[in-house]
C-alpha cells in the first residue's frame, strides 16, 4: 500500500486538467479534473488557515444576492454553492431519464473551475512545497492578460 499526500494528488489533477483544457476538445474531462483539484486545494487552503476561493466567492454571492433577489433576502450559502457546483456535479451525476443532457458551456465552466483551482494553488505556494508550473503560469498570464 502506498501513501500519497492529497496535496500531490490535487497538484496532479490540476496539471492534467490544464493539459486537457489547452488540448481543446476535452472540456468535460478538464472541468471534472479541475473541480476535483479545486476542492482538494481549497480544503488545504482552509486547513492552512486561509479562505478558499470557493468560499470567498460563495460568501460574496450570498451578500450580493439580497440586492438581486426580488424579495430583498439573501440566498442561502447552500443554494449559492449548488449554483457554483452545478456544472461539476452535472458531469458526475445523472438524476434519472430526464437528466440525460448537460446544459452549460463546458469550456467556460472548465475555465471557471481552473481559475478557482489555480487561485488556491497560488495561495498554497507560500506555505507548501509547490512550484509554479509552466501550465499554471500560462493560465495565470492569460487570465491576467485577458487572453
Amino acid at each position: 500500500m502506498q501513501t500519497t499526500p492529497k496535496l500531490l494528488v490535487a497538484a496532479e489533477l490540476l496539471d492534467r486538467a490544464l493539459r486537457l483544457y489547452y488540448e481543446e476538445g476535452s472540456d468535460f474531462a478538464a472541468l471534472h479534473l479541475a473541480g476535483a483539484a479545486e476542492e482538494l486545494l481549497g480544503k488545504h487552503v482552509e486547513v492552512s488557515g486561509g479562505e478558499s476561493t470557493f468560499n470567498s466567492l460563495k460568501q460574496a454571492a450570498v451578500r450580493l444576492s439580497k440586492y438581486i433577489n426580488e424579495s430583498g433576502t439573501e440566498s442561502s450559502p447552500k443554494a449559492i454553492a449548488a449554483v457554483m457546483n452545478r456544472a461539476k456535479n452535472s458531469t458526475k451525476h445523472m438524476d434519472g431519464e430526464s437528466d440525460g443532457h448537460a446544459h452549460f458551456d463546458p469550456r467556460q465552466e472548465a475555465h471557471d473551475l481552473l481559475d478557482r483551482a489555480v487561485s488556491n494553488y497560488y495561495q498554497l505556494m507560500s506555505t507548501h512545497d509547490l512550484l509554479e508550473t509552466e501550465l499554471i503560469r500560462r493560465f495565470n498570464r492569460e487570465l491576467v492578460g485577458g487572453a
